[in-house]
């Protein structure tokens, strides 16, 4: 993937956040209040999902600083997990 590329990706998911950010917020207490059973479940599994999702990102962001830096060696990162964890929290 070319550096802008990169770039702009991380730009989107800026953005998306950011609009996902505010709609819980606005939504939150409403969906509290009318959520059914069924609703409020399906609401727990996505947060769930949604938890391992940012915990990776958060140790992809920290490798990345880490590759960055000036006095980081040559090395291969270490190996990526993701489809693991999403395949146990989709699964869950």
């Amino acid at each position: 993937m070319a550096p802008q590329n990169f770039l702009d990706n991380l730009e989107h998911l800026r953005l998306i956040t950011s609009v996902a950010l505010e709609h819980v917020q606005d939504n939150r207490d409403e969906f509290a209040k009318s959520g059914t059973g069924i609703e409020v479940r399906r609401a727990e599994k996505s947060i769930s999902q949604l938890r391992v999702l940012m915990m990776q990102l958060e140790k992809e962001f920290t490798i990345l600083q880490y590759l960055l830096a000036d006095e980081a060696p040559v090395a291969a990162p270490p190996p990526r997990t993701t489809n693991a964890l999403v395949a146990r929290a989709t699964s869950a």
